[in-house]
């Protein structure tokens, strides 16, 4: 599944997100979006996913305008995790996993075994096995994340669009999620995320909104460095090379 914008321009409350972006987000790789808090990253991906219109420019997937889709086709095609989640607080875990399979259903058509076992299934990667009858809103604000993954699991996709997917995570949570995301072949993700070096550790590219309307976007070796994350982010930053790789700290 491809993701392609031409010309884009994104804004919010008359500031520029993003000013004539073009990308070519090619089928099982995996972007990054980074940027100071309040630059717009959460607008653009919202854009991105066709659920608020972009000020210019069109927005295709495998070709096709995203804003002349349906949602249901949309939801057919991508799936997308906010940052906060809006479930019914007496919906039970398993319901909620569930709410993944509504695109792939017709108007008030039931779940089908198929059904179930996909929800099943995607309960237990994100390690919320034997909390299938539990309300959601009980439990705490990292098994909610990892429940949030679990339906999107379920929605079988090729394209995920996430909005700070390790928020309310642990460092090990962190890791536990994203090598899952990772290790489901052939998904291309989309990911805003505050943490540059879960970014140069899991994606092969990175898009940078630098609050202006400015924006750069490339493979992650080529685009993330100390000067230009100083730039980025408004604060001198040190790069170190590590066993891992190259890792960066506040300056």
């Amino acid at each position: 599944m491809k993701l392609a914008t031409r010309d884009l321009s994104v804004s919010i409350a008359g500031r520029d997100v993003c000013r004539k972006l073009d990308l070519m987000i090619e089928a099982g790789s995996r972007w990054a979006i980074l940027g100071v808090n309040g630059v717009g990253k959460t607008t653009l991906l919202s854009t991105l996913a066709g659920l608020r219109p972009p000020r210019d420019g069109d927005i295709l997937l495998d070709g096709a305008p995203i804003h002349a889709m349906a949602a249901r086709e949309r939801g057919r095609r991508l799936g997308l995790m906010v940052q906060e989640d809006r479930d019914d607080p007496e919906a039970t875990v398993r319901e909620v996993a569930l709410l993944g399979r509504l695109p792939h259903l017709a108007w008030w058509q039931a779940e089908s075994g198929h059904d179930e076992a996909l929800a099943r299934y995607a309960i237990e990667a994100v390690g919320l096995g034997g909390l299938e009858q539990r309300r959601a809103a009980t439990l705490s604000g990292g098994e909610r994340r990892r429940l949030a993954l679990a339906a999107l699991l379920a929605q079988e996709v090729p394209l995920l669009l996430l909005d700070e997917p390790t928020s309310h995570l642990d460092m090990h949570q962190q890791i536990a999620l994203l090598d899952l995301l990772v290790g489901w072949s052939g998904r291309t993700l989309v990911m805003t995320l505050h943490e540059v070096n879960l970014a140069a550790r899991y994606c092969t590219h990175v898009l940078l909104l630098f609050g202006d309307g400015q924006c750069c976007a490339g493979p992650v070796a080529e685009m993330l460095s100390a000067e230009v994350l100083s730039r980025l982010y408004r604060h001198p930053v040190s790069a170190v090379d590590t066993a891992r790789g190259i890792h960066y700290f506040p300056g």
